[in-house]
């Protein structure tokens, strides 16, 4: 599933909810990798790009490969972000 496709000006990729390692659900690009606590950053480019090694996004929070997982359905309704327009990819995950 995804949101929207990322707005940076380099990158095509799509906004996609992530589940970290601690449990929270961010928003990710699948291409460039910014991530976005909040779907409300995306519109203003409130983004945070996580680098190796620590990948973090913010205190006590990292996006390190391996540590996370692509959301679904029920992780975006416990977010509460199920009433946003969720697209289906168009390729298998």
């Amino acid at each position: 599933m995804w949101l929207v496709e990322c707005p940076s000006f380099w990158d095509q990729g799509l906004i996609r909810p992530l589940v970290t390692e601690g449990g929270e659900v961010v928003l990710m690009c699948d291409s460039c990798t910014a991530v976005w606590r909040t779907p409300a950053g995306i519109e203003e480019f409130d983004h945070v790009e996580p680098a190796a090694p620590d990948w973090s996004i913010g205190p006590d929070t990292h996006v390190r490969p391996g540590t996370t997982r692509w959301a679904g359905p029920a992780d975006v309704t416990s977010a509460g972000w199920g009433d946003l327009q969720w697209r289906e990819l168009p390729y298998a995950s």
